[in-house]
């Protein structure tokens, strides 16, 4: 019989083998889970498009309950990106920074339905037609924030006073958060007033309903969220580094 079947989004996968894989799934039940698909390589794979990146499935899964590795059964295909990958460049650079991030951040084996919403959500807004640029950042922060890792947008993070409303934000790496006047000068960085407009909006509404004009801000909120992920994972994703060489490529 099967451990249980549930629903969840491929992150990634590698060879086993001649004709096996290795995918890591984030389950909507259990959180993230490695499986053995046997038969999904060879002349007449078993599972076809199912186990395409952020392919959205329902599968059934076997083995002893808190095994590392599990076997993969069914996988029933129930939404793929395979269409948004198809849209450019950009939606597939996306796409894979989305997958790389998910799972540096989600631990195994525990269940996070903040998080599997969240990834279904920035995946179905750039199937929409939303801007890569503006739902990446979309998902750094609403990552950030769902592990606790995201400062406080109106809390002095060294004296616990308010800060002011509109402006620039001010970051303190020993206070790991914001700081007001009175505690300044900060480490650093500084995020101007169009990233902490960028950083409210994502916080107050869907993704599908971020502005193009908002973008103008990702730049200066990417470097910044790299720094905090950077802190967080103590190593240097690769996703973002092969957009940043992309778009150089792009600009000449």
């Amino acid at each position: 019989m099967a451990l249980f079947s549930t629903e969840a989004l491929v992150l990634r996968g590698h060879k086993l083998g001649e004709t096996s894989r290795i995918v890591v799934l984030l389950t909507r039940e259990r959180g993230k889970l490695r499986a053995v698909a046997r038969g999904a390589r060879g002349k007449r794979p078993r599972y076809r498009s199912a186990l395409e990146p952020l392919s959205e499935v329902k599968v059934s899964l076997y083995g002893r309950q808190g095994a590392e590795l599990l076997r993969l059964g069914e996988a029933e295909l129930l939404h793929s990106a395979f269409r948004t990958s198809e849209r450019g460049l950009d939606a597939a650079l996306f796409l894979s920074g989305c997958a790389e991030l998910l799972d540096a951040f989600c631990p195994e084996g525990e269940a996070e339905e903040r998080v599997y919403r969240l990834a279904l959500a920035v995946v179905r807004a750039a199937e929409a037609g939303s801007s890569p640029t503006l739902l990446a950042r979309y998902l750094e922060v609403w990552l950030l924030r769902l592990h606790g890792l995201y400062p406080a947008l109106d809390r002095c993070a060294a004296c616990d006073g308010p800060l002011e409303p509109s402006g620039a934000l001010h970051y303190h790496r020993a206070a790991h958060g914001f700081v007001c006047g009175a505690c300044r000068p900060a480490s650093g960085p500084e995020l101007d007033a169009r990233s902490r407009a960028l950083v409210a909006a994502i916080l107050s509404q869907p993704p599908t309903a971020l502005a193009g004009e908002l973008a103008a801000a990702s730049p200066e909120l990417e470097s910044f969220h790299r720094e905090l992920i950077g802190a967080h994972l103590e190593r240097e994703l690769r996703a973002p580094r092969v957009i940043r060489e992309a778009s150089r490529e792009g600009a000449r």
